[in-house]
């Protein structure tokens, strides 16, 4: 079997686990009774099971693994960085934000639900990613002081919501590479960055394993977006607020490569053989779609 191949049904089989742990989750829930709290859950469920690549639970499952660390034990971490880039994506639709009505090939959850009750379920999946890190790592007073300090510092005002606010305030006034990097490793990077480093904290990697992850997580939330540009190029107005605005589209093909092999360079520091990370690197290196 090609390589390519098999590591792709790998990776669908990591998608399957997160999908069946997430829907259970929310399914299970020991919710108040009545009509509107149902009707909330089911807000939640519509957009968190809503399909979706997993990338960030999944990257975390695999870094897990890098450690022989049963994926069970980081599944509920995993989730709850998945929550938070739930809850990020339907406030993000909201037409106080970007107005989207469509997301993953469906109505976005405010026109299913409406406006109120979406930012509630945006809400309310924002708490559930901290009540997932108390129910599952409390024992560790160490692990649960540090897996809410990681979260909340990639989540809030220090990471994606910060990130938020700098792309909103921004308009269309120019950006310099340097403040687009800055403005991407915070909106998406920090989220990315957070599945890497709360995985392997989890399961118990050295400081300086830790440490190589963290950039390798950063490294490889710029490089997704930095490939997002060179696909959309040519199909909108590519101004100075992407990459290939700003450097063209061979030089950000150029800059892509450029942050491809750094990534690579800080897995490696960790692990000499690590193929299921390589591919993701590789993957978004060479993707057409």
């Amino acid at each position: 079997m090609d390589l390519a191949i098999q590591l792709e049904q790998e990776m669908a089989l990591r998608v399957q686990t997160v999908n069946q742990f997430v829907e259970k989750y929310l399914s299970d829930m020991d919710l108040p009774k009545g009509q509107a709290i149902a009707e909330l859950r089911k807000s939640m469920l519509y957009s968190a099971t809503n399909g979706g690549k997993r990338f960030r639970p999944v990257l975390s499952l695999l870094v897990a693994e890098l450690f022989n660390c049963p994926v069970q034990k980081v599944l509920p971490f995993a989730t709850a960085v998945e929550f938070i880039h739930t809850y990020s994506l339907i406030h993000d639709d909201l037409p106080c934000m970007d107005n989207d009505d469509i997301r993953r090939g469906k109505p976005t959850n405010h026109k299913v639900f409406g406006e109120d009750f979406a930012l509630l379920a945006g809400d309310a999946l924002l708490t559930e990613a901290f009540m997932l890190l108390a129910k599952n790592y409390s024992d560790s007073g160490f692990l649960i002081g540090r897996l809410t300090e990681l979260l909340s510092d990639a989540a809030g005002l220090r990471g994606m919501v910060g990130g938020q606010a700098i792309d909103l305030r921004a308009g269309h006034k120019p950006m310099s590479l340097e403040e687009l990097t800055h403005l991407h490793r915070l909106k998406t990077g920090a989220l990315i960055r957070l599945s890497v480093e709360g995985a392997a904290t989890i399961a118990g990697a050295k400081p300086s394993e830790i440490e190589s992850l963290k950039k390798f997580g950063e490294g490889l939330g710029l490089a997704f977006q930095v490939a997002d540009d060179v696909l959309d190029h040519g199909e909108k107005d590519q101004d100075v607020r992407s990459f290939t605005g700003i450097l063209g589209l061979d030089g950000t093909k150029e800059y892509l490569q450029k942050i491809s092999k750094e990534t690579l360079a800080e897995l490696h520091k960790v692990s000499a053989e690590a193929p299921m990370l390589e591919y993701l690197i590789n993957f978004n290196q060479n993707r057409q779609v």
